[in-house]
């Protein structure tokens, strides 16, 4: 085990006082793949490979300071063969410097700063190639071990989900009157007559930037149509940083703190005493 947030294995999982929690994440995401459709079981067809799959447990913390049980069923996509399985891969992660921007705008203009996820973001994407995966451990439907999960859309671990989850967002936002900024294809601007909205894409976490709130609303309402979302409100934390505001002052605030104290606690470093060493210039 890394730490207390991280278990590596199913077993590990299985083990103490917080196992029926983890029983229950993983619950929930079976429900996310039934109800996405992600997967069916069937025969194995002739010269298909089985991949394999394993559990990833996370306990994260929400903006509010309360812990979730996280559990996702990952595919071995390590098994895939580049040029023969897939063909291209992606990453999904709106630029650094762009967000520091945005969070500049949001501030100059004292526009509207808000969060959603989206909830299993790489189940929504389709998938032309056959795949084929053994069926879950410990989630075996009985007297039918011998059949295998054939996908229908994409899954976590798979070379090619993060591509096919881009094409489906960004077919969305096109459709939506989004366009793509050229220096950061995962910023998104519409514009209308008196204002505009952005929509800044990290994986499954978007930052949505607006000086009318009921224009918002209506784009929070149109992606919960189309994707599951969870709507998070006021930002309160990107890519490990928290964020605090104050619109009255015209003041935002990013801090690490957490993800220093995370990082100094994985590697047992939290009881060391800081020191500030100053540099004599000359």
């Amino acid at each position: 085990m890394t730490n207390a947030s991280e278990l590596e294995h199913f077993a590990e999982a299985m083990q103490g006082d917080e196992s029926i929690k983890w029983e229950l994440a993983m619950g929930d995401e079976i429900k996310s793949l039934q109800k996405n459709k992600t997967l069916s079981l069937t025969k194995l067809l002739e010269g298909k490979k089985v991949l394999q799959n394993r559990w990833v447990y996370r306990l994260k913390e929400e903006p509010d300071g309360s812990k979730r049980y996280k559990a996702r069923l990952i595919v071995k996509g390590f098994q895939w063969r580049q040029g023969i399985d897939f063909t291209e891969i992606f990453s999904l992660v709106v630029k650094m410097t762009t967000i520091r921007v945005i969070l500049s705008i949001v501030v100059v203009e004292n526009l509207y700063l808000e969060q959603l996820d989206v909830k299993t973001a790489f189940l929504h994407g389709d998938l032309k190639e056959e795949i084929f995966m053994a069926q879950l451990k410990s989630f075996e439907v009985q007297g039918k071990e011998n059949i295998v999960c054939k996908f229908h859309k994409s899954l976590y671990g798979l070379k090619q989900t993060p591509r096919q989850w881009y094409k489906k967002f960004n077919e969305f936002m096109r459709n939506s009157g989004f366009h793509k900024c050229e220096e950061d294809h995962y910023c998104n601007v519409k514009k209308y007559v008196d204002n505009y909205i952005i929509l800044a894409l990290y994986v499954d976490d978007m930052l949505i930037v607006g000086a009318n709130m009921s224009e918002i609303d209506k784009l929070k309402k149109q992606l919960s149509e189309n994707f599951e979302m969870k709507d998070l409100g006021l930002a309160k934390k990107i890519l490990s940083m928290r964020i605090s505001r104050d619109r009255s002052k015209g003041i935002l605030n990013l801090s690490q703190e957490k993800y220093i104290e995370k990082f100094l606690s994985m590697f047992m470093l939290e009881m060391l005493k800081p020191r500030i060493h100053l540099l004599e210039l000359t």
